[in-house]
């Protein structure tokens, strides 16, 4: 992600924290990341027979290095519940009260939503936090997710991230009302304690820009594809 922005708004140690900020023992909430995570299945990828064009950004923009993600799916457990029959849709990790991407982090689906896709990008997210000792996580299906989201990671060599770090999980308000009434006490982001008044969809208002150029990069090689779409993802940021 050497060559996206991310949020400026986000704490970040060197850029806009003072050197003593980890000093401030009663202030985990200041000091907290904050993501929305989802799949984007407008943002669709057509196979192509051939498809060897070489990946000039390879991980410095917003898409994640395909190498490492394709060897982590390689190894992943392939027995995990698949919500949406769609080829090649996006995943994509923001910045939950600015609607800033998150530069590495986004992915390709190959089946529909599945954890094992959701798993890795998430990681890359957490791995970006430098130090900082809370993340919220807003997720349409975060109750069902964050189960064995823990063993899931230690069964991984590809999934990697603190284990200081304290997931605070979350979702968004739109979709919670379709879960049951004890999800609403729970993952409320109106309940949560220090991340502020959100909705925690901001990445649907990010889509509706950034679908507009789909239909162009729906039949694009893979790589050219990524390379578009790392450009509006930084325009956008």
């Amino acid at each position: 992600g050497d060559l996206a922005y991310f949020c400026p708004t986000c704490p970040q140690p060197g850029v806009n924290l003072s050197a003593d900020w980890i000093e401030d023992l009663g202030g985990a909430w200041k000091y907290s990341r904050s993501f929305v995570m989802d799949g984007n299945f407008s943002a669709e990828h057509m196979k192509l027979k051939n498809d060897d064009d070489f990946d000039l950004t390879g991980g410095s923009g917003y898409f994640t290095a395909s190498p490492c993600y394709q060897a982590h799916l390689q190894i992943a457990d392939g027995k995990q519940p698949v919500s949406l029959p769609c080829p090649f849709p996006q995943f994509h990790p923001s910045s939950i009260s600015y609607g800033c991407f998150v530069p590495d982090t986004v992915v390709d689906f190959q089946k529909g939503k599945r954890q094992v896709n959701m798993d890795y990008a998430l990681c890359r997210a957490l791995g970006k936090l430098e130090g900082m000792p809370r993340a919220a996580v807003i997720y349409d299906i975060a109750c069902q997710f964050n189960v064995h989201f823990g063993a899931r990671v230690l069964r991984s060599d590809y999934l990697k991230f603190s284990d200081t770090i304290q997931i605070i999980w979350g979702i968004g308000l739109f979709h919670i009302h379709g879960h049951q009434d004890v999800c609403l006490s729970r993952y409320s982001p109106d309940l949560i304690p220090g991340i502020g008044k959100v909705d925690g969809e901001v990445l649907e208002t990010l889509w509706s820009q950034l679908n507009e150029i789909c239909g162009s990069t729906c039949s694009m090689t893979a790589a050219h594809r990524r390379e578009v779409l790392n450009d509006h993802m930084l325009d956008s940021n």
